[in-house]
């Protein structure tokens, strides 16, 4: 039997092996439950906010995003309507402007800098509904989350969710 990290590692194994040792793989998701991954996405917008650009950008966006993620099961809001970001976790009576549907391990890599969010998007790894492109016009913006992200993980002792990354193999959104 394999262990696997990552989907991004259990996809790089689909060539290895017969059909039965490719059943046998066993994916484990960097956070077993949702409750750490809250803690770092809510520090990272905490962080993020700090930054007077950021902040101004992001809230002239106006918009309501919706994450939902599967393995671990949750949902993160970030509401952009008022005078301040607001990140809230679990089901909101709100309607998003945009949702993202994805796994945790996804939405990981992603603010590790290791994922090419077009990519993930066209490839159907991120589902997504609503005002995508009028998002994806914030990515610019948030690029200093690349580097806090990590920071984060290391502080709250995660550092082992932080894989090592061969240059090579390098994505960035």
């Amino acid at each position: 039997m394999f262990l696997v990290r990552s989907l991004s590692s259990y996809s790089n194994l689909l060539f290895l092996g017969d059909k039965e040792q490719r059943k046998e793989m066993l994916v484990m998701p960097y956070f077993e439950s949702i409750e750490p991954f809250y803690e770092c996405i809510s520090e990272l917008f905490d962080r993020l906010s700090e930054d007077p650009v950021i902040k101004e950008k992001a809230l002239q966006s106006k918009l309501i995003v919706n994450f939902i993620y599967r393995n671990p099961e949750g949902e993160v809001w970030i509401d952009c309507t008022g005078d301040e970001i607001k990140l809230m976790t679990g089901k909101q009576e709100l309607t998003a402007d945009a949702t993202l549907k994805m796994d945790t391990d996804v939405a990981h890599r992603f603010w590790l800098g290791k994922l090419n969010l077009i990519k993930a998007l066209t490839t159907e790894e991120i589902e997504s509904e609503g005002s995508v492109p009028r998002m994806l016009k914030l990515l610019p913006v948030i690029k200093p989350a690349f580097k806090i992200y990590p920071e984060i993980l290391k502080k709250k002792g995660l550092e082992s969710t932080i894989e090592e990354q061969d240059s090579s193999q390098s994505e960035t959104p």
